[in-house]
């Protein structure tokens, strides 16, 4: 078992309207402003205070997401490299890498990454996936399984486009949101207040379109009281 820590990627939680982060020893780059840090940390908060219980109560994967990741990974030659976009407390990664794959993991919270750090063998990184600081192509397959929806709307085409930049030409993406309509901070599991976007069907497969993606398949599922709409998508 890999026991190195994870990657931290803030240098500083930021004062003022700017935030500075970490790329490299010696390199930083201008990225946030205020409210956009106030969001990203209030949604850091609430999983590091639920890690632990968030990753007991969902260690299994369901045979539904497994059916999916088998569906995914059949997209991709063995040994691919893959992001996972929000790895949590890296159930769906160490999946992956059960599977032969080569798994980089990025999450806001510490205490999320923590967790995933006890079962699996990749890279974790603290990331915004609006941020991402990969080189261009540097990635085969994406998996983004119940992230996207913590980012507010008006953030995801940039989202879209960096997962865009950070694939191979016809590298694949997989996409599971909640299907509706609105966005904002609910109180729902765990009894903590967490962000949430919901999109109708086309108007995620537009944004998808614009950031240049080719859809391949996609599905609406139930799954206690929401619904869930989920894609693989093709680099173009």
């Amino acid at each position: 078992m890999n026991s190195a820590p994870f990657v931290r990627w803030l240098q500083a939680k930021g004062e003022g309207i700017e935030l500075w982060i970490k790329i490299a020893p010696g390199k930083n780059i201008l990225m946030r402003e205020e409210n956009d840090i106030l969001h990203y940390q209030r949604i850091e908060d609430a999983y590091d205070g639920i890690a632990p219980e968030y990753a007991r109560s969902n260690a299994e994967m369901p045979p539904e997401i497994i059916e999916r990741g088998i569906r995914f990974l059949a997209y991709l030659a063995l040994g691919a490299r893959i992001l996972d976009v929000g790895c949590g407390a890296g159930r769906d990664m160490a999946w992956m890498e059960e599977r032969g794959f080569s798994v980089t993991g990025i999450d806001l919270s510490t205490g999320m990454l923590a967790q995933a750090r006890t079962h699996v063998k990749g890279e974790l990184l603290q990331m915004e996936m609006s941020a991402l600081t990969f080189p261009a192509a540097s990635f085969e397959g994406i998996w983004c399984n119940a992230s996207l929806l913590h980012v507010p709307k008006v953030q995801v085409p940039t989202v879209l486009r960096q997962m865009r930049r950070v694939l191979v030409p016809e590298g694949m993406l997989y996409l599971g949101i909640q299907e509706g309509s609105g966005e904002g901070w609910e109180v729902t599991r765990f009894g903590v207040e967490r962000f949430f976007a919901r999109y109708a069907l086309d108007e995620i497969e537009a944004l998808l379109s614009q950031a240049g993606f080719s859809l391949l398949e996609y599905e609406r599922n139930e799954a206690g009281s929401r619904h869930w709409l989920t894609f693989m998508v093709k680099a173009v």
